[in-house]
């Protein structure tokens, strides 16, 4: 797919630059939309097939959908490293966990108030500082600033032993782990299971277009911009990956399911870096490209502990809900002027 808009929009640039920009533009948005259609149909089917072969539902909630939830993200990411575009993955990864804490919680906050008392262990919470940690460093004390392939295979493994660890306490304590999806609210779909495995290969088909069309018109634009992809994905790649987030979260603060918020911002983060980052370190490696970087990692390290601060207990409300956006807002504008 993306050579074949290269051989359709290319063109365009020695003819009509104005065209030529609306048809990167258009790639962008079509991307999005395939993108977040995709994550739908694989996340609605794969849960409706799951079921009907008797998974148990806590199975569901902390495997498939989770890991559903991140597709947009990862295809994303397969589709810049075979573009030769390793700049737009990290953006993507850092630019998604801060607009997950930042953005879509300090909108879901202006909404409605969170209360975090219970809704994610202690453990969770180590797990997310511990491997946020280890990604900053790993790539800030790396000769290259590279993720490679011993760094991927070790987040990687983490986020399988991870699924391994949650999954056999939800079952052994028989009840739904809050960190991540609450398996309770998950409804299969009404349609046969010959026909969900059908949509299961064509959300992968949209995925990998939708993946592919993003990429094309994010990639084009920055270097025409003149600016590091870095950029392109720390903003506009990680919000466009992040907005059936924001979606489902505006829904559950006003459905007062506050917990599913919470362990599905932390949910996202832990897989954002454990699966996506471990993937692109075997494939790669990627390396960070932008003059500065270190101002991302310690953005994201900023926005990660306040959150995990928060998550001890603490009523978030509006006040909180404006404290990170302007994080956001500020991380955003400081990684624009160190790099652009």
């Amino acid at each position: 797919m993306y050579e074949l808009l290269d051989n359709w929009i290319t063109p365009w640039l020695d003819q009509s630059i104005g065209l030529y920009l609306f048809c990167l533009f258009l790639s962008i948005l079509l991307g999005f939309y395939i993108l977040i259609k995709g994550g739908d149909w694989l996340s609605n089917h794969s849960s409706n097939v799951a079921f009907q072969l008797g998974v148990p539902p806590v199975v569901v909630g902390l495997t498939i959908v989770s890991i559903a939830t991140s597709t947009p993200e990862l295809f994303t990411s397969i589709s810049a490293l075979r573009s030769n575009s390793p700049g737009l993955i990290l953006g993507n990864i850092i630019g998604s966990n801060i607009a997950n804490i930042g953005l879509i919680l300090g909108i879901a906050l202006l909404i409605g108030t969170v209360p975090t008392a219970g809704a994610v262990s202690v453990a969770q919470r180590t797990c997310l500082a511990l491997v946020t940690v280890g990604f900053c460093l790993l790539l800030y004390l790396s000769p290259a600033n590279q993720i490679g392939l011993a760094g991927g295979i070790f987040f990687l493994g983490f986020i399988l032993v991870y699924l391994t660890v949650v999954t056999l306490h939800a079952l052994s304590k028989k009840q739904p782990a809050k960190s991540l999806a609450n398996p309770e609210e998950i409804e299969p779909i009404s349609c046969g299971i010959v026909f969900s495995v059908f949509m299961l290969l064509v959300s992968t088909a949209a995925l990998w277009v939708g993946a592919d069309s993003l990429v094309y018109g994010s990639k084009n634009l920055a270097q025409l911009a003149g600016v590091p992809e870095e950029l392109i994905g720390f903003t506009l790649l990680a919000v466009g990956t992040s907005l059936p987030e924001l979606a489902a979260s505006v829904s559950l603060v006003r459905k007062r399911q506050t917990s599913m918020l919470l362990g599905n911002i932390v949910g996202s983060n832990l897989f954002n870096i454990g699966l996506i980052g471990g993937l692109a370190g075997i494939m790669g490696p990627v390396r960070s490209g932008a003059p500065y970087p270190w101002i991302d990692y310690l953005s994201l390290l900023v926005a990660t502990f306040i959150l995990i601060y928060w998550l001890g207990g603490k009523t978030l409300k509006k006040a909180e809900g404006i404290v990170l956006l302007l994080v956001y807002l500020g991380a955003s504008i400081c990684t624009w002027m160190a790099n652009s």
